[in-house]
C-alpha cells in the first residue's frame, strides 16, 4: 500500500513539474510575443502613415549615419551642468567627419539627465536642439524615446522630427493629444490644413492676429500657406530671420524654389524625400554624405543607375564608379589600381575624398597587400586610419608630406609646409600643455576640456585649432586628434 502512494505521489510530481514547465514555456513564449508585438507597434509610430494629401514619402532612419565614438559618464559627473549647457550651446557643425563623430558623441553621451531637475532638463533640450540642428535624426529620435517619452519636454522637437519625415499624421495626432502650451500658431494652422479644414485655420489665423503677438516673417509664412495661389514670385530674402524647418517645408509644399546655399542641412534632408530628378537627387545625396548625414552605402549605387546626368562633371564620376565597380568585379588589379586613382582625383574636387576612400578601402587595401604603394593608395589609407605600416615616403604636395608625418610621428624631413600646416603639425611635435585645460582635467571635467577642444577646432584661427588639437591630446584623445588632423590637411580645399 505503502508503495502505491509512494508512485503515486511521484506520478503527481513529475505531472505538476511537466505543467510548471509548459507555463513557464508559455510565460516565455507570451513575453516575446508581446516584446515582438511592442517592437512592431513601435515601427508602426516611426513608419509613414499613408495619407492622400501627404506629399511627403517618409524617409527611414536607417538611411542616416550613426556615429562610433563612446564617451564614459566619469567626463561629465564633475562639471556643473550650466557650465555643459553653455558650452554645448556653442557646437557648430563641421564637415571633418572625425571631429563630427566627436560631437555627436559630446551630444549622445550619459550625461545627468534628470528632467525634474530644471537646469538638468535645460542640458536635455540644448542637446536635443543640437542633434536636430546637425541633422543627427537617428539620434535625436532615440534620445526622446529614451528620456522624454511623453514628451513633456521635447513635444516641438518631436513635432520636427515626424513633418521633417513626412509623417505629419503623427505629428498633427499628437498636437490634438498633447494640449501643449507651447503649440504655435504656425503649428496649428499646418495641421488644419494638412486636414483640410481651410475655414478653421483661416479664422484662427485671424483671431490669432488679434490676439497674439505675431511677427513679420509668421505672418508671412501662414499667409504663403493659406493662399491657394503661389504663382507669384516670393523673395526668400524677405524673411529676415532664419527660416525655421516648418517655415521651409511649408514653402517647399507651395512649390517655392529655395537656394541649395540657402538651405540648412537638415531641410536638404527634406528634399531628398521629394520627387526630384537624377540630378538633383545626386546633388542632394553628395551634400549630405559631405556633411556626414547618409550613409556612403546610399551615395554611392545611385552612380550605378542607368541614367546619364546633364552635368559634366557629374557624368564623369558616374563613368568612373561604374568601370571602377567592373574592374573589381572581375579583378582586373592593373584597372582597379587605374580607376581607384581617377575616381579618388574626381571626388577631391568634390570633397568627398574621405567617403570614396571610406567606400572602396578594402579594394586598396587588396592591391597595398600586392604591393601597390601610390599616393593614391597612402591618401585612401591616412582618410580611413589605415596607417599603421606606411612604407613609401611620396612628396605629392606639402600638406601630403604633412598628413604622412602625423601619421608617423616623424617630423625630421618635414620643410617648406605652409604657415596653416605647421600649426597643426606642430600640435604633435611640440605640444604645449594648456594650464586651464590641465586645471580643468585635474578637476575631473575632461568633457569641458573637450567641448572646448572642439569650439576651438570649429574656429577660424588657426592658433584656435592648434590649441583644439593639444586639448584632445591633454583629454587622451590624441588618436583622435591624429585623424582629425589628418583628414583636414587631405581634405581642405
Amino acid at each position: 500500500m505503502s508503495k502505491i502512494k509512494y508512485f503515486l505521489f511521484l506520478l503527481c510530481l513529475c505531472l505538476c513539474q511537466k505543467v510548471s514547465i509548459a507555463e513557464e514555456q508559455s510565460s516565455n513564449w507570451l513575453n516575446k510575443k508581446l516584446l515582438k508585438l511592442e517592437v512592431l507597434s513601435n515601427e508602426d509610430q516611426n513608419s509613414p502613415i499613408a495619407t492622400n494629401n501627404q506629399v511627403v514619402s517618409s524617409i527611414a532612419l536607417g538611411e542616416l549615419v550613426e556615429e562610433k565614438i563612446n564617451l564614459p559618464y566619469y567626463y561629465w559627473s564633475w562639471s556643473k551642468t550650466e557650465d555643459l549647457t553653455s558650452k554645448i550651446e556653442q557646437l557648430k557643425s563641421t564637415t571633418n567627419p572625425i571631429t563630427r563623430e566627436l560631437i555627436i558623441a559630446v551630444l549622445t553621451s550619459e550625461m545627468p539627465i534628470n528632467l525634474m531637475e530644471p537646469k538638468e532638463a535645460k542640458l536635455y533640450v540644448t542637446r536635443l536642439n543640437k542633434l536636430l540642428e546637425f541633422g543627427q535624426y537617428n539620434e535625436a529620435q532615440n534620445f526622446i524615446n529614451n528620456h522624454d517619452s511623453e514628451l513633456k519636454f521635447s513635444f516641438n522637437q518631436q513635432y520636427t522630427l515626424n513633418i521633417i519625415r513626412g509623417n505629419d499624421t503623427l505629428a498633427c495626432s499628437q498636437l490634438k493629444i498633447k494640449k501643449n502650451l507651447d503649440i504655435t500658431l504656425k503649428q496649428k494652422i499646418y495641421c488644419l490644413i494638412y486636414e483640410k479644414k481651410f475655414a478653421e485655420a483661416q479664422i484662427i489665423f485671424e483671431t490669432g492676429k488679434l490676439f497674439e503677438t505675431i511677427s513679420n516673417d509668421d505672418k508671412n509664412i501662414i499667409e504663403i500657406l493659406l493662399s491657394y495661389d503661389t504663382s507669384e514670385n516670393i523673395e526668400i530674402n524677405n524673411f529676415k530671420n532664419k527660416l525655421e524647418v516648418i517655415d521651409y517645408i511649408i514653402l517647399r509644399k507651395k512649390q517655392i524654389v529655395i537656394p541649395l546655399n540657402d538651405t540648412p542641412t537638415p531641410l536638404m534632408f527634406y528634399d531628398l524625400s521629394q520627387a526630384l530628378s537624377h540630378d538633383k537627387k545626386l546633388n542632394l545625396l553628395e551634400e549630405l554624405n559631405k556633411r556626414g548625414i547618409i550613409l556612403n552605402n546610399k551615395l554611392f549605387p545611385i552612380y550605378l543607375e542607368n541614367s546619364p546626368s546633364s552635368n559634366i562633371e557629374t557624368e564623369k564620376r558616374k563613368k568612373c564608379i561604374v568601370e571602377l565597380e567592373m574592374s573589381i568585379e572581375i579583378y582586373d588589379s592593373k584597372l582597379v589600381r587605374k580607376n581607384l586613382t581617377k575616381c579618388l582625383t574626381l571626388f577631391e574636387k568634390i570633397g568627398l575624398s574621405y567617403s570614396f576612400s571610406e567606400n572602396y578601402q578594402e579594394s586598396a587595401l587588396v592591391e597595398v597587400k600586392n604591393g601597390w604603394e601610390t599616393p593614391t593608395s597612402i591618401k585612401m589609407r591616412l582618410l580611413t586610419k589605415e596607417y599603421s605600416k606606411l612604407f613609401g615616403n611620396f612628396n605629392a604636395s606639402s600638406n601630403f608630406q604633412s598628413a604622412q608625418s602625423i601619421a608617423r610621428n616623424e617630423f625630421i624631413k618635414l620643410n617648406n609646409i605652409s604657415r596653416l600646416e605647421q600649426n597643426i603639425v606642430d600640435a604633435f611635435r611640440q605640444p604645449n600643455l594648456d594650464k586651464e585645460y590641465s586645471k580643468k582635467i585635474d578637476q575631473g571635467k575632461i568633457g569641458e576640456v573637450i567641448i572646448s577642444s572642439i569650439i576651438n577646432l570649429t574656429d577660424t584661427n588657426l592658433n584656435q585649432n592648434q590649441k583644439g588639437l593639444m586639448g584632445l591630446i591633454q583629454a587622451g584623445l590624441e588618436d583622435t586628434a591624429k585623424d582629425i588632423a589628418i583628414n583636414y590637411l587631405l581634405t581642405r580645399k
